[in-house]
């Protein structure tokens, strides 16, 4: 008797796996329960569409449910692998049904914390519904009010992988709809568990390393990737840390360089063991303490000239307006991070999709994730002050600081700052109000300039081998700079000068391969490259023949190219930054000069703020560090210059973002 074949078994694989793909996508949020359904109808259905056997429609599923495109700009084409990205669809909903079921003591926290991080910052659209859909949002909060402050030491939380982890994504799921129903309450709760890490930017213990559940733990708190004073990274190989101590506090050795051997974790993504480091706590505080601040609308005195016309007519020609502090509320420094749009390149061209998928198209076409970008090479790459990988994007993109920006300040009362540094213990009074603290705005328009090969850069400054003179933005003082014409030129004491070609949006600057020394390099090095390759050829072309001859050893394996970094050089050497107050701000907040820079080692900016009017005491001379995230907010610390760069300086937090 015949065997009768079931009609099922004749659909061709391919219908099966689109129908399984449009059973997904009908319900695309959350893990594809719909799919389960349609695997247990048989077993022939189960064998042919189940894991591992379905590499190719778990791909597609996952293009269809999550964002893909960050992924493979940072890792290439093996991201695209279709073993690797399904892989990867699996690992994502492990972790966030786990995140979902909320047991923020779970045995896989670090795990799954850092799978939700790197689904922010991958995110277009798509990643942060699957987000939303894991409760990922409720499930930090929790963690933040009632394990952040765990095994505290001195009295002090700790900066550890998972709550720095824990606060970027409460962060990075938080928006003005959050914001605006947090009670006052709550709004002050928040701001506490959050403050030390603001406050105590010098923040260090006496053991710097602790094991807690398995885990090396820093007990300081990192502001930088590395210590502010260095310009030139990664420092040599024969300077000992125990040697760049500048001195021993009270909270333990001042400034902290960081061992690669106690910060990295190793992630699996993509099929790819990912070397990589938390990001910076202190930021993601910075940023959670402002965003509270800033809910609260600055007070508008009925006393106060009504704007600065009023104000001039009665003539008051320093000092706020309501005008003024008015503007100031219309502004939030702190940007929430954008959620993307599940179907944003719906109205993009074939050719425009293929940019995007490069990663070479204009601001204009940027993936949403592509803010992320040099927030993702900083984590995989600034590890250690002494080593940098040989293959590193971009830390900072050209252009980013150009515009007017606006922020806020926090600022300590002085001597009870420095009472904090000399305590290792957190006083119980500790608070907003003790030491006492003010905020104010801030206000500066920047331009940017290009320092292009095969001009060289300005030299830093500094005093010794230690201090690339980061109180100057690491410029020398004695070099004087002058913009005029679209540059910045610096002039030294023997009158020697150095161009920087001012930054204008959509203009192309001066670079010229044929004079352009790296570009100049490159070319010998590919032709020597394609001189090698070709040696390679006839070699093996030779042994081909031998081995015919039965002479040789057999050369018909497979060959595989080595993996390559490219990337079009755009021949900037060295970024600084001038810029000043605009008249109407400078009137109302103060007015001041900024001279800055960027290390290209990790993307910190440095910017010298000089106030114009002499007599503000203690106010004159600060310089602001800090790193732009996510392409949208400057955040970092500013410091007084009253004391030597070897000494734990007054300081306080800042953000400032620019205006639209």
């Amino acid at each position: 008797m015949a065997t009768i074949t079931p009609p099922l078994f004749r659909v061709p694989r391919e219908v099966l796996e689109n129908i399984a793909l449009e059973t997904v996508l009908a319900n695309p949020v959350g893990p594809p329960s719909d799919l389960v359904s349609l695997l247990c109808t048989c077993s022939h259905v189960h064998r042919l569409l189940s894991f591992p056997n379905s590499n190719d429609l778990l791909s597609r599923i996952y293009r269809g449910v999550f964002d893909i495109d960050a992924a493979h700009r940072r890792l290439g084409p093996i991201a695209l692998r279709t073993q690797n990205i399904a892989g990867q669809l699996r690992a994502n909903f492990i972790s966030l049904q786990r995140i979902r079921a909320g047991d923020i003591d779970s045995p896989h926290l670090l795990e799954d914390l850092w799978v939700a991080f790197v689904l922010l910052t991958e995110n277009d659209g798509k990643n942060r519904v699957q987000l939303d859909w894991a409760r990922a949002g409720e499930f930090v909060d929790r963690f933040v009010h009632l394990r952040l402050w765990k095994d505290a030491q001195n009295g002090w939380p700790l900066d550890t992988p998972v709550n720095a982890l824990a606060l970027w994504l409460m962060w990075g799921l938080t928006d003005r709809e959050i914001l605006a129903r947090e009670s006052q309450e709550l709004r002050m709760h928040i701001i506490s568990l959050v403050l030390p890490f603001v406050v105590m930017a010098f923040k260090v213990c006496t053991s710097s390393i602790m094991i807690i559940s398995s885990y090396l733990i820093n007990t300081q708190y990192h502001s930088f990737y590395a210590p502010d004073q260095h310009y030139h990274l990664p420092l040599p190989t024969e300077w000992q840390r125990e040697e760049l101590y500048s001195l021993q506090t009270a909270h333990g050795h001042y400034p902290h360089y960081r061992d690669e051997k106690e910060i990295t974790h190793t992630i699996q993504h993509f099929g790819q063991t990912v070397k990589i480091i938390p990001p910076l706590i202190v930021a993601a505080a910075t940023l959670i303490y402002f965003s509270r601040r800033e809910s609260v609308p600055l007070a508008i005195p009925s006393v106060l000239p009504v704007d600065r016309p009023s104000a001039l007519a009665r003539g008051i020609i320093g000092g706020q307006t309501q005008a003024d502090v008015v503007e100031v509320n219309a502004h939030f420094a702190a940007k929430c991070v954008p959620r993307g749009d599940w179907h944003w390149k719906d109205a993009l061209t074939p050719e425009e999709l293929m940019m995007v998928a490069r990663g070479s198209c204009g601001k204009e076409l940027k993936a949403p994730s592509g803010a992320w970008d040099n927030d993702w090479e900083r984590i995989t790459s600034c590890w250690d002050p002494w080593s940098e990988p040989d293959l590193k994007g971009v830390v900072y993109t050209f252009g980013s600081m150009d515009g007017l920006w606006q922020g806020r300040l926090l600022i300590p009362e002085e001597q009870g700052y420095l009472r904090l540094v000399a305590n290792p213990n957190r006083p119980a009074q500790f608070g907003e109000t003790s030491p006492n603290m003010s905020s104010w705005p801030m206000f500066m328009r920047l331009k940017e300039h290009h320092c292009i090969n095969p001009q060289k850069p300005v030299p830093c400054g500094g005093e010794d081998d230690f201090d690339d003179g980061i109180r100057d933005a690491w410029f020398p003082r004695t070099f004087r700079p002058e913009t005029s014409e679209g540059r910045l030129t610096f002039t030294d004491p023997e009158g020697s000068r150095t161009v920087y070609e001012t930054f204008v949006e959509g203009r192309p600057n001066s670079h010229d391969p044929t004079t352009c020394e790296m570009c100049i390099l490159r070319a010998e090095l590919e032709e020597k490259e394609e001189e090698r390759k070709r040696e390679e050829y006839r070699h093996r072309h030779y042994e081909r023949e031998f081995a015919e001859a039965g002479l040789g050893m057999d050369v018909d394996g497979d060959y595989e190219d080595e993996p390559t970094y490219d990337a079009e050089c755009s021949g900037i050497r060295d970024i600084a930054f001038t810029g000043q107050t605009d008249a109407y701000h400078g009137m109302a907040w103060g007015s001041y000069t900024f001279l800055g820079r960027v290390r290209a080692w990790d993307g910190l900016i440095a910017l010298i703020r000089i106030a114009h009017d002499p007599h503000r005491r203690g106010l004159t001379r600060w310089v602001f560090r800090g790193y732009l995230h996510y392409g949208q907010v400057l955040v970092g610390t500013w410091r007084g210059m009253t004391a030597d760069v070897d000494s734990i300086p007054w300081e306080g937090a800042f953000i400032a973002s620019k205006r639209a």
